[in-house]
C-alpha cells in the first residue's frame, strides 16, 4: 500500500499533502487560526501563520523577515537565487529592470489578441458537448499569454514539458516530500536552458526584448540570477493563472446563482476577479526567515527560524473579511494577499487580472456552464489547483 508523503509523521493539526486537505484546506486553516494561529510545525521546521495581520506584516518587512535565507546562514543553490529570493538592496536593480520591462508592454493590445484567442479556443471546444477546462483551455491559454508577453514562441506542450513542469511544481513541497527535490533541480536546469536560448535571441518586442536592450547599465549582471528570475517569471506566468482559472470556474460552478449574477451584468468583472483570487487563489504559502528575535502573536520567534505565511488562510480571516467562507462577488474593499505584498509582490499581477477578465467574459458570452464530471485535485500543497475540470454549456 502506498502512503501520501509525510502522512506517517504528519503534524497532528496540519498536513498539507493529506488528500482531504488538498481537496479542501479551508476547514483546517480555520482550526489552526482559531486554536494556534502561530503554530510550530515540526515536519516543515517552520512557524505557520494563519492570521491576516501576521501574514501581511511578514510579507512587508524584508528587514526582519527575509526571502534570502543566506542572511541567516542557510546556503542557497545558485539555481534558486532570483528576484524571488533576493531582498533589497541586492534585489533592487533587478526588480527595477523587470518592472520597466513589464510596464513597457501594451496590455490593451495584448488583451485584444488574447480575447480573440480565447474565443477561438472556446469555439473549437464547445461543439464537443463537454471538455476539460483545465487541460483543453486554461493550460494552453495561459501558456500562450505568458510567452506572448515575454515575446517568444510557446514551447511544445508535449509529455516532457508536462513532466518537467510537474516536477517543478512538486519541488515546492519538498519540505514535506524530500524525494521531490532532485527532479525539481533537473526541471529548473531544463527550463533555464530554454530561457538562455530566449535571452540569446529575443524577439523584436516583449519583456525579453526590453530586458536585453536595457541590461547594459542596469546594474544587473547577465548571469544565473537573471536566468533564474526569467524562468521563475515564465513558470509562474502560466502555471499560477491556469490554476487560478480552474479554481475560479470550479468555485463559480459550486456557487448557486453565481453565473447568472455575472451574466446579468450587475457585478463588475473586476470585483468578481478580486473576490475569486481571495476565495480560491492558488498560492497557499510563502516562506520567510527571521533575521532577529521577535514576537508574533504572543510567540517568540528566534533569529534563524523560518516563518510560513499561509496566505490561503489569511484570505479567509474573519477579522479582515466578513463572512470569509462565502464567495461574495461584489465584495469591497478586498485587500487580499493573493499577489503578495511589498518588494516580492507579483510582477505579473496586471497580466493575471487581464487574463481572468478576458476568460470570464468569453465564458459568460456563451451562456451558463455546468459541471460535466468530477474535478480532479492536483497533489500540490503550496500551489493549489485542479488537474481536470470537465465542463459543458447548459442547454
Amino acid at each position: 500500500m502506498t502512503t501520501t508523503p509525510g502522512l506517517e509523521t504528519a503534524d497532528p493539526l496540519f498536513n498539507p499533502l493529506d488528500p482531504a486537505v488538498l481537496a479542501d484546506p479551508y476547514p483546517v486553516y480555520r482550526t489552526l487560526r482559531e486554536s494556534d494561529p502561530v503554530h510550530w510545525h515540526e515536519q516543515i521546521d517552520s512557524w505557520i501563520l494563519t492570521r491576516y495581520a501576521d501574514c501581511a506584516t511578514v510579507l512587508r518587512d524584508t528587514d526582519l523577515f527575509t526571502a534570502d535565507f543566506r542572511r541567516i546562514g542557510i546556503p542557497t543553490p545558485d539555481t534558486l537565487l532570483s528576484l524571488q529570493t533576493l531582498d533589497p538592496p541586492d534585489q533592487t536593480p533587478l526588480r527595477h529592470l523587470a518592472l520597466g520591462a513589464v510596464r513597457a508592454q501594451d496590455l490593451d493590445a495584448l488583451g485584444t489578441e488574447l480575447a480573440a484567442h480565447a474565443d477561438v479556443l472556446l469555439a473549437t471546444l464547445t461543439p464537443r458537448g463537454s471538455f476539460d477546462f483545465v487541460r483543453d483551455f486554461a493550460d494552453p491559454f495561459t501558456l500562450t499569454a505568458i510567452t506572448r508577453f515575454l515575446g517568444t514562441e510557446p514551447p511544445a506542450a508535449d509529455e516532457e514539458f508536462a513532466r518537467r513542469n510537474d516536477d517543478l511544481d512538486h519541488s515546492m513541497d519538498e519540505s514535506l516530500d524530500p524525494d521531490a527535490a532532485e527532479p525539481g533541480r533537473q526541471a529548473r536546469a531544463h527550463f533555464n536552458d530554454l530561457v538562455r536560448s530566449w535571452l540569446a535571441d529575443p524577439g523584436p518586442d516583449g519583456v525579453l526584448a526590453h530586458v536585453v536592450a536595457h541590461l547594459p547599465g542596469s546594474g544587473v549582471a547577465a548571469d544565473d540570477v537573471l536566468v533564474n528570475s526569467v524562468r521563475a517569471f515564465f513558470h509562474a506566468g502560466f502555471e499560477v493563472p491556469s490554476r487560478f482559472l480552474g479554481n475560479a470556474v470550479a468555485a463559480l460552478l459550486a456557487t448557486p446563482g453565481a453565473w447568472q449574477a455575472l451574466r446579468a451584468g450587475d457585478i463588475p468583472l473586476e470585483s468578481a476577479v478580486e473576490e475569486l483570487i481571495r476565495h480560491v487563489g492558488p498560492v497557499q504559502a510563502l516562506a520567510r526567515a527571521c533575521t532577529a528575535d521577535t514576537a508574533i502573536g504572543g510567540r517568540t520567534v528566534r533569529k534563524g527560524q523560518v516563518v510560513t505565511a499561509l496566505i490561503g488562510a489569511a484570505n479567509r480571516d474573519p477579522q479582515q473579511f466578513p463572512d470569509p467562507d462565502t464567495l461574495r462577488l461584489d465584495r469591497t474593499p478586498n485587500p487580499h494577499l493573493g499577489f503578495g505584498r511589498g518588494s516580492h509582490s507579483c510582477l505579473g499581477l496586471g497580466l493575471a487580472r487581464l487574463e481572468a477578465r478576458i476568460v470570464l467574459a468569453a465564458l459568460l458570452r456563451r451562456g451558463t456552464w455546468r459541471p460535466a464530471g468530477a474535478p480532479v485535485v492536483r497533489p500540490n500543497g503550496t500551489l493549489r489547483g485542479l488537474a481536470a475540470l470537465p465542463v459543458a454549456l447548459e442547454h
